[in-house]
Order: structure tokens, then sequence, then C-alpha cells
């Protein structure tokens, strides 16, 4: 048998078996090469179609580091040195759905390109402006600047302008997205070195999945209140013109907390803050009003009749202010390192830390092969447990190492119970990763939550059942909130989970989110009257005080109802999947479950506040408040795959 020819280069030959001869098949070629040896074909293609070659699939790409790229420069052939339209004729003959290519480009470069990628050198990749004055970076790009043939200007004050613009059309285009759709939006900070920042997010159901999009980044001046955060985020709302009545849930890192939970908290940031290293999340004022908290704030405006717009045949108000869940449940954990009993036996860890963090233990230690010790952020119980079961594995040296160094003594108890402690934590350690996913629902997060319950009571132990404790303490903050609740009824995977009455509140509750998602819908039918506030007051009075709305109510609790009683859906199913599937025997239920289901559960947009604050920090002062947000708004949504 002979060998199997893979030599990509033959598909431009026709092969005369009986005259033992290749015909070159590229328009305008009529050589023939004796044989069909793939080394001799290649050569011919390489020389004569440097272009011809550039296309070719497989490990003869020119990218490939064993193919000279000097083969393939224009000046290599006579056929590329003919003028652009004889070399875009042939490249037209191999792929026709490979457009001509217009003269002045180099290597498939126009200037738009060009421009994109300076944009993205700034915001993306976080250099600074300056570079594009750089003489090195000049050298670059000055040659492509003069092969362009264009009058085009790259300079730091043009690229300035570029992000400008760039950022003007990103947020032109969320505007357009954003436009008439109930959505989910989501505050949160974060400080570092004495400063804090701002995140305003929006969050909503895109395709099969969940969108969510920075809309503002901005550095706090003043202090913190509820007043003040308020007013900031109304000026991010009306910068992308979202009504208030499209919002449908507010949800913020500590806006429910009660008042000895925020003492609590208070002091973890302190905590935090003398680090000096670490960022912190959380911090957002507490208006202490239950489910309004910042969301009420917000629409304490003069004359605002937003509030009631939100009613659907007089069923009250369906905007809710929603407690963070990852913020929640990392809370409960934080309750049992912090303030709970393992508090004393912590903080010997973290002396011993600190001593095998010495100079001289730390190299001995290398020395050995161990790994090296991380000292923790006590306002992080994550790094807290890392800490701990590092520790665990270094408790033969430091029983060895104690009669020299007191400091690692520890008893055998003592050991006992730092290794249970460990233990107790790896199911909340699990789930703290889990809740770094983007797409993670609120039906998710129940599920996950109950299982960190379950596994953590199966370890057993004082530290165990304390934990434990605390988890069920601070879920009502989470599982009582009518919005949480209709999420997870709307999940058709973890809806059994939820008892008869928060069932019917999940149902009560969706037929009012319900006449909302109408109202919105009606009102985009009437866009000539958008600034007549007046018109829009007597639309939703003429909503609410007709049948029409009654009746909508108790068409959708009927199909409410219906679907209660579907089959449970398998957990490794897509939710989103699944509805957009369900939307042909269903709509109007489909476009209800959509519409709720984004509900922010995750702490992807508190990693996005965290990375503006440090890339902020990062840059030279002297960089003006207006350029740098624009910055981090292109940076941020570049970043997260907008």
């Amino acid at each position: 048998m002979g060998r199997h020819q893979e030599n990509p280069v033959r598909l431009y030959f026709s092969y005369d078996r009986i005259a033992n001869k290749s015909r070159c098949q590229i328009e305008g070629c009529t050589a023939e090469i004796a044989g069909n040896h793939g080394g001799n074909l290649q050569r011919h293609v390489q020389r004569m179609h440097p272009l011809a070659f550039a296309r070719l699939p497989g490990p003869l790409r020119p990218d490939n580091p064993t193919v000279p790229l000097s083969s393939l420069s224009p000046s290599s052939s006579s056929t590329a040195k003919r003028p652009g339209a004889a070399a875009d004729v042939e490249v037209a003959a191999l792929d026709p759905t490979v457009t001509k290519r217009p003269r002045g480009e180099l290597v498939w470069m126009t200037v738009d390109s060009l421009r994109e990628a300076c944009v993205e050198l700034v915001t993306s990749n976080g250099r600074p402006f300056s570079l594009m004055d750089d003489s090195g970076f000049r050298k670059i790009l000055d040659p492509v600047l003069e092969a362009l043939g264009e009058h085009v200007v790259i300079s730091s004050g043009a690229v300035r302008n570029m992000v400008l613009e760039a950022a003007e059309r990103e947020r032109e285009r969320l505007r357009g997205t954003l436009r008439g759709r109930p959505l989910m939006l989501k505050v949160d900070a974060a400080m570092l070195r004495g400063r804090s920042v701002l995140g305003v997010h929006v969050q909503y159901t895109e395709g099969e999945g969940v969108a969510l999009r920075t809309l503002a980044v901005r550095e706090l001046c003043k202090e913190r209140t509820d007043s003040y955060v308020a007013s900031v985020v109304r000026e991010v709302l009306k910068l992308y013109d979202i009504q208030l009545r499209q919002l449908y849930a507010i949800t913020t890192d500590n806006g429910i907390a009660d008042p000895a939970e925020q003492d609590s908290e208070a002091q973890h940031e302190r905590a935090g803050r003398k680090e000096g290293d670490e960022a912190i999340a959380g911090g957002l004022p507490a208006s202490g009003r239950g489910d309004g908290l910042l969301a009420l704030d917000i629409y304490e405006t003069p004359g605002s009749v937003a509030v009631d717009m939100h009613g659907a045949g007089g069923g009250g108000p369906v905007l809710r202010g929603v407690r963070c869940s990852a913020h929640v449940f990392h809370a409960a954990v934080g309750d049992v390192l912090w303030d709970g009993g393992p508090a004393g036996l912590v903080a010997k860890m973290r002396r011993i830390s600190e001593e095998l963090l010495s100079p001289n233990v730390s190299a001995f230690l290398t020395r050995l092969g161990h790994r090296s010790v991380a000292l923790d952020c006590p306002a992080s119980w994550m790094s807290t447990h890392d800490m701990l079961e590092r520790l665990c594995e270094l408790r033969a040296f430091c029983q060895d190492m104690a009669p020299s160094a007191p400091v690692l003594h520890l008893t055998e108890a003592e050991w006992d119970n730092v290794g249970l402690l460990v233990r107790s934590l790896h199911p909340a350690r699990a789930m703290a990763d889990a809740l770094l996913a983007e797409q993670l629902t609120a039906g998710d997060f129940f599920g996950a939550w109950l299982k960190c319950k379950i596994e953590t009571d199966k370890v057993g132990g004082p530290f165990a059942a304390l934990l434990v404790e605390c988890l069920s303490r601070r879920q009502h903050a989470l599982f009582e909130n009518e919005a949480f609740l209709a999420a997870v009824f709307l999940d058709p995977r973890y809806k059994v989970l939820l008892s008869d009455a928060q069932t019917e509140r999940a149902k009560s509750h969706l037929c009012s989110a319900w006449g909302m998602i109408q109202a919105l819908a009606h009102d985009m039918q009437g866009q000539g009257d958008a600034n007549d506030e007046i018109e829009q007051m007597l639309r939703a009075r003429e909503r609410e005080n007709s049948n029409g709305s009654v009746k909508c109510k108790m068409q959708m609790m009927s199909v409410l109802n219906a679907y209660a009683s579907e089959a449970r859906l398998k957990r490794e199913e897509n939710i989103f999947r699944y509805w957009s599937s369900a939307s042909q025997s269903n709509m109007d239920l489909c476009k209800l479950a959509v519409s709720v289901l984004p509900l922010p559960v995750t702490q992807v947009s508190v990693e996005r506040a965290f990375s503006a604050l440090r890339y902020m920090l990062s840059l030279k002062t002297g960089i003006e408040d207006d350029i740098l947000e624009d910055i981090l708004f292109v940076r941020l949504n570049k970043q997260f795959g907008v």
C-alpha cells in the first residue's frame, strides 16, 4: 500500500497518471511539473503563487515557523509584483468568497482595523497613551501608515479621541439594546488604598444565556450614603435613557442588612483596610427598609410616578431590592470564622503563618521541598481557608520545629480542630468557586446553597454545625424575597424545592411582573409621547382601572398554575434553551421567564469593579476623570466578552 498523500498543496494540481505530470489549476498558470512529489508542487506554488500558498490549510500556513516568511513576500514573485488587481484575481479564483483587496493595504489591514487596534492597546491591554509617541513604537507604526497611503494620524491625542468615540458608539449600541426591556440592575463597590469606585451593571437574557454589561464605573468622591449612591445611579440610568419603570430588580452587596449585621460587616471592612493590599467588596449603604433598599432612594424624585406605574391592576410595585446572593453566602461563612468559636484558633494559625513567612524559615521550607505559606486577609474567609489548609500540610514540620520556635507550638487537639475546621469549610469553598460563573441563575444558586448545607452537615462536629446554623439564619434574607422566589419558580429544574406558600407568593409576584412587561410593550408602541409625563401617567391609570388588566392577571395565573404541575427538568439542562424551545407552545410564559430569570446572583460584577479599581490605581496621575471612565467602560465590556 502506498503512503497516504496529505500535502494540501495538491489541491491546486491535477495529476495525469499516464503522462506522470501535475498540471497547475491556478487561473492564468499553465505550468506542468513532472511527477506528483509534494515538495516539488509546494515549491512551485510557494515561488509563483505566494498568495495562493498563504491560503493553504494545515501545516503549510504562513504562520507556521517552518515556512520562510520571505517566500511569501510580494517581492518574491513576478505574479505578486503585478498590479493589485492581478493578485486579487488569483485569490478570487481560489476562493470566490474572498473579496477583492483594495489598494494601499498592508497585510490585510485597513485604517479602521488600525484604529481599533490602537484603542484596544490603551483599553483592554492597559497601555498608556504615551505609547503612541514612543520612538520604538513609531518605527513599527510609521511604515504601516505609509503603506496605507491615506492621511491617518496616530498619536496620543488622536487615540484619546478614538477612545471617546469608541465609548460613545458602545453606549449608543447599549441604549438600543436596553430600550423597552425589563432590566436587572446590580450595584457594587470596591475599595483599595483609601479610594473607592461604584460599579453599575445591567443584566438581561441574551440568546441562550445571561448577558452582563457594565454601564459605568465611577470613583466615589463623597461618603457612600444612601442619597449619594442613589444620585450616582440615577445619573447612569439617565445616560442610557433607561426608564425607571424598566427596572425589575436592583441588587446591591449589603442593602438589606439588619443593624447588627451592618456593625459586624463594618468591622470586617475595617479589618480589611488594615491589610492595605486587598480590595474589599460591599460597603454599599444599607437603607434598613427591607425590600425597598436602594430602589426607593432612586425613585425619590419630586413628582415621580414611577413606582405606581409598576403596578398591574392595583397589584402594587413590581420593583424589588435584592440582596446580593453571593454576598449573603460569604457573610454567612464569615460569621463562623470572624464571630464564631474558631476565631481564637484562627488567630493562632495566623501567627504561625507569619513565623513561617520569615526569611530564614521560608528558605528552609523551600530547601525541604515544601510549598510556601500564604498569609490570609481577615476580610476574606476563602484566603483563611487556603491558609489553614496549607498549614495542615506542614503540621509535622511545625511539630518538629516547635521546641526551638515556641510560636509554632499547638497541642494535638488544636491541630485536630484545625483539620476539622478545614474539612467543614470544604463544601463552602467549592461553592465559592462556583459563584464565579457568569451564567449562574437563582435556581442554580438555590440548589448549590442546599447542597452546601447538606454536605457540611455530613462532616459533623461543632464547626460544621455552626456553619449550617449560620447558613440557615442568613438564608431568610434571600429565600423570602419575591423576585428570588419568582426566578426559582420559573426554573423547572428547582421549582419543586419551594414550599406551597413560597410558590403562591412567586405566582402572585409574576402576575404583577407580567403587567409590567405588557406596560413596557405598550409604551414602546407609543414612543411619540415618550416625553409627555402626563400622558404616561394617564396611560398607567387607564391600565390599572381597566378590566383588561385584571383579566390579563387571571389568564397568567392560570398559565402559571398549569406550569407548576409540569414535570421537573433534569439539572444538566440549559434553562434558557428550554424556554426558547417552549416559546412555540406558550409565548407569554416564555417572555415572562426570560425577563425574570437573569436575577444577579454571581460575583462577576464584583470582579469587574475590582479590575477597574486596580487598573485605575495603576495609571499615572493627571488623567482626566471623563477619559478614565471611558477607558474603564471599553476595557471592562471588551474584557468580559462584549
